[in-house]
C-alpha cells in the first residue's frame, strides 16, 4: 500500500511540475512573439521619440512584461496593443492602434495612459504653432 501511495505521489508531482513549467513557458513565448512584431516596435520607437512621453514618465523608460494585444490579419491588417511602461517618475500603459496596408505599418492612435492622477496623453498630436 505504501508503494502504491509513493507512485501516486510521484505521478502527481510530475503533473504538477509539468503544469507549472507550461504556465511559465507560455507567457514567456507570447511576450517574446509580441515584442518582435513590427507594430510593437513602431509603437515603442515612436513613443520614445516623443518628448511628451519622456517628460511624463521620466528617464530611463522601460517596457514591462505581459503586453496585451489583438491582431487581425488581412488587407488591411490591424494591431491593437497595450504595453506597460514605467519611468523614474511614473508608470502607465502605452495604447496603440496600428494598421498595415500595402506592406507598411502606420499608427492611427498612440496614447500614454497614466494613473495617479488619471491622465491620457496623445503622442501623435502635433504641438500647436
Amino acid at each position: 500500500m505504501a508503494k502504491a501511495a509513493s507512485i501516486w505521489s510521484s505521478g502527481r508531482s510530475r503533473w504538477l511540475l509539468g503544469a507549472v513549467l507550461l504556465g511559465l513557458i507560455i507567457p514567456l513565448v507570447f511576450q517574446f512573439v509580441v515584442t518582435r512584431t513590427d507594430a510593437y516596435r513602431l509603437a515603442v520607437t515612436t513613443a520614445h521619440g516623443t518628448p511628451k512621453f519622456r517628460e511624463a514618465l521620466g528617464l530611463p523608460i522601460r517596457e514591462g512584461w505581459f503586453s496585451g494585444g489583438n491582431r487581425e490579419f488581412g488587407n488591411p491588417s490591424t494591431a491593437a496593443l497595450t504595453i506597460p511602461v514605467s519611468g523614474s517618475r511614473r508608470k502607465g500603459n502605452l495604447r496603440a492602434l496600428a494598421i498595415k496596408e500595402n506592406g507598411r505599418w502606420r499608427l492611427e492612435e498612440l496614447v500614454l495612459e497614466l494613473a495617479e492622477p488619471d491622465e491620457h496623453i496623445d503622442l501623435l498630436s502635433k504641438a500647436p504653432l
